[in-house]
């Protein structure tokens, strides 16, 4: 048994993936703070935030729904091989 075996607990819960998680979130909070920052205070700063946020919100439902039809086409087809319902068989 090495020696990160002996060190890692039985839920592998670990200081160390902790420690990055918690930096990762500080950098991801330092990094929005500045962008706000940036992008708030000119002239149109809050506008461009709620056009930003709204093209983000906007992508991801698209991107949802991509993935949702794709994995359900997927589904279909694969139904379609074995004789299920969606495939017409006995």
């Amino acid at each position: 048994m090495s020696e990160t075996e002996r060190e890692r607990s039985a839920s592998g819960w670990t200081l160390n993936k902790e420690l990055l998680n918690v930096g990762a979130i500080i950098v991801a909070a330092g990094m929005a703070h500045l962008v706000m920052g940036l992008i708030g205070h000119e002239k149109y700063g809050p506008m461009m935030l709620v056009l930003l946020g709204g093209v983000l919100v906007t992508a991801t439902l698209g991107h949802r729904f991509y993935e949702h039809r794709r994995h359900r086409v997927t589904m279909a087809v694969e139904c379609g091989r074995c004789g299920g319902p969606l495939g017409g068989g006995p």
